[in-house]
């Protein structure tokens, strides 16, 4: 599995199975006449895109208050434009929460009853019925009740941009540009960790965070493992709902839109299968009560599917009013599953089927999109025209900026939306001690708001990263630059003709290590191809071909077979330094560099795992050199081994300071264009994995020959402070854009406005 994130969130596994106390929760059952008392609403005037919520007390004949095949209960909402919307109506327990002992406790308020949220859409008024009905096939029916919907502030649910279908926008038409990061469970303390993490994330001028609604130890799962009488898949954890609300109210405070993310990977996946495995542990699994004797009949068991419809139901009839609900997110990394459940045709119409049924039950419509831990994600997945928006899921690549923005190119031919939901270090809890300064959330932000993004990347590590190193002005800045760029409607074009020469280059600037890498792919692509890199007596550099970061070997993937071949005539000696991050556990590997036909290094790496499991290899992490003497060689590096290993590569004083170390990440728009510029060696990897600090640049020319003739404002920004340091005036004329940039280390932003 490519994607590995830290090892902390397994830890957490144990202590986030929070109680709601030592108090029983609700009965979930009743044994009564059918019988409706009167609705009440906590408003008269509701705000357009506000809350209004009805209350009542219904008794009926039902084991499960969370089946609507045993207590059906909606609202029919007539408008005033004439046409009726029917809204499913919840069974719900207040609570009121307090901290013992650095934990939350949730003690129930009042009595469990029953509910209906909605949010008018349309000024003018409305009128709702509630019906009921239960398994004795018996129905109800309440008189109607009247409400008035007055005009707010309130933007509306987030939408597909119809002006560029690469953005979002609200239902007033102003433009969404998601900003912020995973923030997906919390500690035992809960929501009380949201108060302070949603606070910050919200003074940065965040706007989006992702949460999950599974595996059933995350904060906010609503099925687990329990007493069947309250618990178990179809069973919903009215405390852990509470809190959910709880966690959206605080978002809405502080500005900010939530991905709920309804089920992920561990579910599905056995515990043979390493991992964050959690297929024996889940209310799914037959052993707990559940329909599925294996992960794969997720997809197709008759009863498996009624019961997620049914908890869709549910999440619609309690959650769906909120414009802070960004979007659903059906499953976290589906693709990392059991092996013997991924089963694409399966998987593909499962996605259509409920994805067909959410949008039929959710009057507003929201986004709806679905995840990946190969980067390259699945065509016949992202490219459905039931899901809105498609992500990238990206770990450990060494130059973060270069693969996020590659991946995101890819994403082009669908049409829609992208955006990366996930990226980090790899390494497992270890992001902090790789990357202590956030070079590759710098850089993961910067790149992809500059590419064609929905919204800068989000990075994973929140709670142990993020928060406790107090990462973020990296947001405020990002934040800073982007406001008021009306993204959907400056029809943005990628800028690929940018050109840099340095002012007054010296003629014998000293020689560089030259840090090589690329992306990671388990399909055809350049990269997976064999490439050779030339490196002059002058230290110049060029590539035939794309360097990959990953070598595959002759077994698995003989299709995919990459050696990477150099060709060298530097005047010094130098030292080709391999830097291993994790060897296949289907299969191992094998790595060989042969130096002008003599082998040089000699190192296999065999898969250890015990029989039925296939954990990543890291034993063999680490560098492994080869020194090259003065002179012409050729130098091949090959993985004659079964399956595939990652890495990244580094060669000693061979290329000196030249415009290719400059790379520009921009887009040009009808009035305001976007461009960041960076250093190319100011990477994470280089930096805190190589011990390799890049020198300052001097200062340099930057021309753009597609520039439209004109006069334009000039910003320069400082990325960390996310402030603009100096700006000024030009005329473009037939030659193009024209600027003089000052010198910098690691990287500068500039906004061009057309006057």
């Amino acid at each position: 599995m490519r994607n590995i994130r830290a090892l902390g969130w397994l830890l957490l596994s144990i202590a986030l199975a929070v109680s709601a106390g030592a108090e029983a929760p609700p009965s979930i059952r009743d044994y009564r006449l059918l019988k409706l008392g009167a609705v009440t609403a906590d408003v008269s005037k509701a705000p357009l895109y506000g809350k209004i919520e009805f209350s009542f007390n219904l008794e009926g004949f039902y084991e499960n208050a969370f089946d609507p095949d045993q207590i059906d209960v909606n609202a029919h909402m007539r408008g005033p434009d004439g046409k009726t919307i029917a809204i499913p109506g919840f069974y719900y327990q207040d609570y009121a929460r307090a901290l013992v002992d650095g934990r939350e406790v949730l003690t129930p308020k009042g009595d469990a009853g029953w509910r209906v949220r909605f949010s008018p859409a349309r000024l003018g008024q409305y009128s709702v019925t509630i019906t009921a009905r239960d398994r004795t096939g018996e129905q109800v029916e309440s008189k109607p009740t009247l409400f008035e919907c007055i005009g707010s502030d309130n933007p509306g649910f987030i939408r597909r941009s119809l002006s560029d279908n690469r953005y979002f926008v609200f239902d007033n038409g102003q433009p969404y540009v998601p900003i912020g990061a995973n923030v997906c469970w919390a500690s035992q303390r809960a929501t009380f960790d949201y108060d302070d993490w949603l606070r910050r994330y919200g003074e940065a001028g965040c706007s989006y965070f992702r949460v999950w609604l599974g595996p059933d130890w995350t904060t906010f799962a609503l099925e687990h493992t329990g007493d069947p009488h309250y618990y178990g898949l179809g069973k919903f954890d009215l405390a852990r709902a509470w809190r959910l609300d709880y966690v959206l109210d605080l978002a809405a405070q502080n500005g900010l839109y939530a991905m709920l993310c309804l089920d992920s990977f561990n579910e599905l996946r056995k515990e043979s299968d390493a991992n964050y495995p959690h297929w024996e542990k889940t209310p799914h699994s037959v052993a707990n009560g559940g329909p599925l004797r294996e992960p794969r009949e997720f997809w197709t068991d008759p009863k498996m599917l009624r019961l997620y419809r049914n908890k869709l139901r549910y999440l619609v009839a309690r959650y769906a009013w909120n414009t802070h609900v960004m979007s659903w997110e059906f499953w976290n990394e589906v693709d990392c599953i059991s092996p013997t459940a991924y089963a694409l045709n399966e998987m593909a119409r499962w996605h259509e089927q409920m994805s067909d049924y959410l949008r039929g039950i959710d009057p507003w419509k929201h986004l709806q999109t679905t995840s990946f831990g190969n980067s390259a994600g699945e065509p016949d997945v992202d490219g459905l025209k039931q899901l809105d928006y498609t992500q990238t899921h990206n770990y450990g690549s060494p130059d973060m900026a270069r693969a996020l923005v590659d991946f995101e190119k890819r994403r082009d031919i669908y049409g829609k939306p992208h955006y990366v939901g996930e990226f980090g270090t790899g390494e497992a809890g270890a992001a902090g001690v790789l990357d202590p300064h956030g070079i590759m959330l710098h850089s993961g932000l910067w790149s992809t708001i500059c590419s064609g993004s929905a919204g800068p990347a989000m990075m994973w590590y929140w709670y142990d990263y993020i928060h406790p190193r107090n990462l973020y002005y990296h947001f405020a800045a990002i934040s800073n630059y982007v406001k008021g760029i009306d993204f959907p409607r400056e029809d943005f074009k990628r800028i690929e003709d940018a050109e840099f020469v340095f002012a007054g280059q010296p003629a014998d600037s000293p020689y560089q290590d030259a840090a090589l890498t690329g992306p990671t792919s388990w399909k055809p692509s350049t990269a997976n191809r064999p490439t050779s890199v030339t490196v002059g007596r002058e230290g110049t550099l060029s590539i035939r071909g794309e360097i990959a970061g990953i070598l595959h070997g002759l077994s698995n993937h003989p299709t995919l077979h990459n050696p990477l071949t150099f060709e060298l005539a530097l005047p010094h000696p130098t030292n080709l330094r391999i830097r291993v991050s994790g060897v296949s556990g289907y299969g191992g590997a094998h790595l060989t560099a042969d130096l002008d036909g003599k082998r040089a290094l000699d190192k296999d790496m065999p898969d250890t795992n015990t029989q039925g499991k296939h954990d990543t290899l890291r034993q063999y992490d680490g560098e492994y050199a080869v020194a090259v003497p003065e002179g012409a060689h050729v130098l091949k590096v090959e993985n004659i081994g079964v399956d595939w290993m990652l890495l990244s590569y580094a060669l000693d004083r061979a290329e000196r300071a030249s415009a290719r170390d400059l790379e520009l990440f921009g887009m040009r728009g009808k009035n305001s264009s976007l461009l960041w510029i960076r250093n190319s060696r100011h990477t994470w990897y280089n930096v805190n994995a190589l011990k390799r600090e890049p020198d300052p640049l001097p200062p340099t020319k930057l021309r753009i020959a597609s520039w439209p003739s004109g006069k334009y404002k000039v910003s320069l920004w400082d990325t960390y402070k996310g402030e603009v340091t100096d700006s000024w005036t030009i005329s473009v004329r037939a030659q193009g854009l024209a600027l003089d940039l000052p010198a910098f280390q690691k990287d500068i932003a500039l906004k061009v406005k057309r006057l």
